[in-house]
């Protein structure tokens, strides 16, 4: 019987990547003519009152990801996948210094590195090839006759379930596993590791980690802060 592989798993938007390819993907498909005058403008929009502080940026990207699920829909494969490349060559290097580190650290001590993120298949393939990630799961669309199709696997609020899903497929062990998110999104799937690390968290998933005693980490201008709590005591500047 073949031991089964420690293994860290990472959310790749704001989590890796400094920005979100899914966003990168919207103003990409803009550009070629692949969106909508009228639905471009709806996310501008939002967009706008978002920066304004006037909406979260939860309902901005709820907003971004309901126009790109219609936008998709017939757009030819290799079209897709030329974007998806552009997009990489150009920013697939934006790259936050502390998760890439630690996915590196990690790879060396022999750890399987997954990654799980609710941008499309053909960005987080890319993606995972550019950082040597050795499992990599997104939002995969079918494919008819050269385009995509309506039908497509969701990654949004499943994300413990897909990563359980890859440990059974892969026979990887729980045991000493790592999860590093950012959103309230992936507190699920943080939650069911042995070391879960909040990396800049939003406010549902900062309040969550410190309530349950996971670390908290900050990256700003290259800077790492990375507050732990000790005990009962207060959360402290490791």
């Amino acid at each position: 019987m073949s031991k089964q592989r420690k293994f860290a798993v990472f959310d790749i938007d704001g989590t890796i990547f400094r920005w979100q390819l899914y966003h990168e993907l919207f103003d990409a498909f803009v550009d070629e003519g692949l969106i909508a005058v009228d639905v471009a403008e709806v996310v501008f929009q939002a967009r706008e009152a978002w920066r304004n502080r006037r909406i979260d940026y939860d309902k901005y990207e709820q907003t971004l990801v309901e126009m790109m699920r219609v936008s998709v829909v017939g757009v030819e494969e290799s079209r897709f996948n030329d974007i998806a490349d552009l997009i990489l060559k150009s920013k697939g290097h934006h790259v936050y210094r502390y998760t890439l580190k630690l996915l590196k650290d990690l790879k060396k001590q022999g750890y399987v590195i997954v990654a799980i993120s609710g941008s499309y298949q053909q960005l987080v393939d890319r993606f995972a090839e550019l950082h040597d990630i050795d499992v990599a799961v997104g939002r995969d669309h079918e494919i008819e006759n050269g385009r995509l199709t309506e039908a497509a696997t969701e990654i949004f609020g499943r994300k413990d379930a897909v990563l359980r899903d890859i440990v059974t497929r892969h026979d990887l062990d729980f045991a000493d596993s790592y999860a590093v998110g950012d959103s309230g999104g992936d507190i699920a799937m943080l939650g069911i590791v042995e070391h879960p690390i909040a990396f800049n968290p939003d406010a549902r998933l900062k309040e969550h980690a410190m309530a349950h005693g996971w670390p908290v980490v900050i990256e700003r201008k290259s800077i790492v802060y990375e507050l732990r709590k000790e005990g009962d005591g207060p959360y402290l500047l490791a």
